[in-house]
């Protein structure tokens, strides 16, 4: 299959893995910022072929995982109100929030749904025209798009019991609050490669310039992830940072104009808490004025109080690379995936999760 067998020759790697530890003199912390890109590596037991003076963190990437405690309070309050139906993906389902989830509720009568597309539950709003529908939406660039096209369909066909609830998240202004968080220790970005399809290689230029830090943008294969992990050695190795784009079959340099065009008609920047790492300016993706009736926070004027992480969890330390999930006092006790408590354990992108099944 095209694309994705030449990307697993286990010849080619063997090459790469030859040059990593030839090549690999300093001590090095390379974060891989997305999600999908933590649960590939441990898939494919990239760790276990690096030398030793090579460490890779876990980054914010991860949509669920870095959504705000009081964000998840509010999906669960959705649930509570009578003739509501959340429509959600399902990795927020076991998402604990301060007191309860939208499983729990579910398993108390609330209509929760899990769709697999914001269509999906667009059509659920079309076929219940009695009740109210709310979708939880939570991404990243990759998502928000299609977020805006449903809202700009329902908007079009009028459909009026639907609504957004916007816990959005653009990833260039986490990798900034990164490097400016004290005892963030980073020498190389991997950055994610289905997020910069969307929105090219030039939307991290200002972070880069700016910090000056080794930046790869990398597929999701065996050979993406290995040959990142080379480029970013030999930037450190030669002392020349550079941001550079290693997945050229599906990124460019300016992404996807037709997804950032509908994305930014729909939605505006604005302030948002991530967990762990709190407020970033200019970091989120909230509805437009002239889309406020599809604002699921307005319409149920739901403004729920910034609450504090579950007690022990570590989540927001090891999103921000401080701890990995075997440093949380948390891990493999209290939190699991039949019982977590912390996103890290639930989301299938999750750090705690990706450690806990395949490490």
């Amino acid at each position: 299959m095209k694309y994705i067998k030449e990307y697993r020759d286990s010849g080619l790697a063997k090459n790469i893995i030859k040059a990593i530890k030839a090549e690999s003199k300093k001590e090095l912390a390379l974060m891989e910022v997305c999600g999908t890109h933590t649960m590939s590596i441990f898939r494919h037991g990239i760790r276990s072929v690096l030398p030793s003076n090579i460490s890779l963190l876990s980054g914010p990437g991860c949509p669920v995982c870095v959504t705000a405690q009081q964000d998840i309070d509010a999906f669960v309050e959705f649930a509570r109100i009578e003739n509501v139906i959340v429509t959600t993906f399902g990795d927020l389902m076991k998402v604990p929030g301060s007191g309860s989830s939208l499983t729990k509720e579910k398993a108390r009568g609330a209509d929760v749904k899990i769709v697999y597309s914001m269509f999906d539950a667009l059509q659920i709003a079309k076929n219940n025209q009695d009740k109210e529908v709310v979708f939880c939406g939570v991404g990243f660039e990759t998502t928000i798009p299609t977020i805006a096209a449903g809202i700009l369909s329902a908007k079009n066909e009028e459909v009026k019991n639907f609504s957004v609830y916007s816990a959005n998240k653009l990833t260039p202004p986490a990798l900034a609050a990164l490097m400016e968080t004290k005892g963030v220790k980073i020498d190389g970005f991997i950055l994610p490669g289905h997020v910069s399809v969307i929105t090219g290689t030039n939307a991290y230029r200002a972070t880069f310039e700016k910090y000056d830090i080794p930046s790869v943008i990398a597929g999701f294969e065996p050979i993406d992830i290995l040959n990142a992990v080379l480029m970013l050695i030999r930037q450190n190795e030669s002392n020349s940072p550079a941001l550079e784009n290693a997945y050229p079959r599906a990124v460019s340099d300016q992404g996807n104009i037709k997804a950032k065009t509908i994305m930014n008609q729909v939605f505006e920047i604005c302030n948002t808490v991530w967990r762990g790492i709190g407020e970033i300016p200019l970091s989120g993706m909230s509805l437009k004025p002239e889309y406020n009736q599809f604002d699921a926070a307005i319409k149920f004027n739901m403004n729920m109080p910034n609450v504090p992480e579950p007690k022990g969890c570590a989540c927001g330390d090891i999103l921000m690379g401080l701890k990995t999930p075997e440093a949380c006092a948390l891990y493999k006790k209290a939190c699991t995936p039949i019982n977590p408590v912390g996103p890290c354990m639930v989301s299938s992108e999750g750090a705690c999760a990706a450690y806990y099944r395949y490490n």
